[in-house]
């Protein structure tokens, strides 16, 4: 017994090393995820603060439901709705597909289909802000550049890279400048703090 306490004691890093893995194991997924938000953030912080308004991390309460995007940039020429994924390996899919496959070396996973997400993003937004009429909303769907893509879709899903590229794609303005400061303050304002939830 005094053996094995010994072998303890002599070897403490290695505990603390086994404790530290354990720890980042359970908080990768989240340090992920927050790295790519903030790799979208950014990007975003490049565009023209006169034609786009942004917001990060967007959390609302709709009746019994809180949905948080994770931008939206309001602009002159539509709402962008942007949904920024943090994988490695290769993710493949189409539009409609229920799920999608991250391909990583011999492993399968199955991810949720991010346009449908967005999709569910946006008929929030449609139902926050009808008294604005129509809208243009334009989904789209970023990737850092650690995946290898292979989605085919109408929708823009692309490397976070080009977010910046696509947003400027679009240069009808069909939203005024009044408008547009409206529809920001009215989303900052049911913007839930993330404490509340």
């Amino acid at each position: 017994m005094s053996v094995l306490v010994e072998l303890l004691m002599k070897f403490w890093y290695l505990w603390i090393l086994m404790i530290l893995a354990l720890i980042l194991d359970l908080f990768m997924p989240r340090i992920k995820d927050r790295l790519g938000e903030k790799s979208v953030e950014f990007y975003l912080s490049g565009l023209d603060e006169s034609k786009y308004e942004i917001i990060n991390q967007l959390i609302l309460k709709l009746e019994e439901n809180t949905i948080q995007i994770d931008n939206i940039v309001v602009s002159n020429f539509g709402i962008f709705v942007i949904q920024a994924e943090n994988y490695k390996g290769k993710i493949i899919g189409r539009e409609f597909d229920e799920s999608w496959q991250q391909r990583l070396h011999v492993k399968t996973e199955k991810l949720q289909n991010p346009i449908c997400e967005n999709n569910k993003h946006i008929q929030a937004l449609q139902q926050i802000l009808k008294e604005f009429g129509e809208l243009r909303y334009i989904p789209i769907v970023t990737f850092t550049t650690n995946v290898d893509l292979k989605v085919t879709s109408n929708t823009n899903v692309v490397y976070t890279i080009h977010l910046v590229k696509t947003i400027k794609k679009y240069t009808e303005e069909i939203i005024s400048d009044i408008d547009k400061k409206k529809i920001y303050s009215e989303l900052m304002s049911l913007n839930t703090d993330r404490n509340d939830i």
